[in-house]
């Protein structure tokens, strides 16, 4: 029974000194990579290794970075892109951006990783989502025999994703001079300018940390009520806003804290509907009464303002995030169909919603 065993253990032995060897100098193994399939790294825009996975979808390359015009020691951000039967692992310096061949699908992995002279990544390739592991050294040999399940805090976190993101929401939308302008100089007027909305739209992140956003705000309508001796009103402000901008975002992990400024296009109406009471005067002994009546006055804007914000989306999975975000825009324009008047107010936004990732 012992000389049976002998085979085993000298196997496994060997297996130890090769990974152990591999790690005295800069090493990337790729793992979880379908069997047979092709796999390249690639330092910056250039290709420095290839080679096919192995039946247990495992490939081993030695880096030289100074052999390939680099720092000995540098920092790199690393991403996986899948092509079909290709696996492409990426080391990019900070800076420079490698072009996506065509029918592939980039995965980034978050954090900026620190080679050294001594470095091992381990690289998980899987196509449901990579991972990498780093040790200055020789790596665990349980990072190598583990499924990536039983690694725990070893794994990577979830990432704020890229591409299509559709989003909608309840808000809370204030308009800062509504109610003002509606009660005018009259004391004995008051409303609520702070009301309930829903909103609505579409972003594109074309990378974690850049986006464009395109979305829809539906405040409810801002009434105002007031009186006078003789007379009482009452006015409302209903009015729609689209809004167009670019987004600025800082990831960390699956929280993504992000700016935003760009253009809002609004649609409004304002109307106010005035009673005014009869009125009885008495001139040389004869009384006479004055009939009242009631009248509407109404008025519809549009126009284009500015607008910034910012805010937090969180992950909760790859393609469901909860958010909360403040905007403030300017709510300008003028007479539709031409004449006197116009709007000219500020307006706060309070969102909170869900947003969906589309696609892988």
């Amino acid at each position: 029974m012992v000389a049976s065993w002998r085979p085993l253990a000298l196997a496994a032995a060997l297996n130890v000194i090769v990974v152990v060897g591999a790690a005295t100098a800069q090493t990337v193994i790729v793992t979880k990579a379908p069997p047979g399939a092709t796999i390249e790294l690639a330092l910056n825009a250039a290709t420095i290794g290839s080679a096919a996975a192995d039946p247990g979808g495992r490939a081993t390359f030695a880096v030289n970075l100074s052999a390939h015009g680099v720092e000995t020691e540098t920092a790199v951000r690393i991403s996986v892109d899948v092509c079909n039967n290709l696996r492409r692992v990426l080391l990019v310096e900070p800076g420079s951006q490698p072009p996506l061949g065509e029918g592939c699908v980039r995965r980034e992995i978050v954090g900026l990783y620190a080679l050294r002279r001594v470095t091992t990544l381990v690289v998980e390739v899987a196509e449901s989502g990579p991972a990498v592991w780093l040790r200055q050294g020789p790596v665990p040999t349980e990072w190598l025999a583990q499924e990536p399940e039983s690694l725990g805090s070893a794994r990577t976190r979830r990432s704020a994703p890229t591409g299509l993101v559709l989003f909608g929401g309840g808000s809370l939308a204030q308009f800062r001079d509504a109610v003002d302008v509606a009660c005018g100089n009259v004391s004995e007027c008051s409303g609520d300018g702070f009301r309930r909305a829903y909103t609505a739209g579409v972003a594109y992140w074309f990378t974690r940390f850049l986006a464009a956003e395109a979305s829809y705000a539906k405040p409810a309508k801002v009434t105002a009520n007031g009186s006078g001796d003789t007379y009482g009103f009452n006015s409302f402000l209903d009015a729609r806003i689209l809004t167009v901008a670019g987004k600025a975002g800082v990831p960390i992990g699956p929280v993504r804290f992000f700016g935003q400024a760009g253009a809002n296009y609004h649609q409004a109406t304002s109307s106010t509907t005035e009673t005014i009471d009869d009125v009885t005067v008495t001139i040389d002994d004869v009384t006479q009464t004055i009939a009242g009546g009631t009248q509407i006055f109404e008025m519809k804007t549009a126009g284009w303002g500015w607008l910034f914000g910012g805010g937090v989306e969180v992950w909760v999975s790859r393609s469901l995030a909860v958010y909360a975000e403040g905007r403030y825009a300017r709510v300008k324009g003028l007479v539709v169909g031409g004449g006197e008047g116009g709007i000219d107010d500020r307006a706060t936004l309070v969102l909170l919603g869900v947003r969906v990732h589309i696609g892988r």
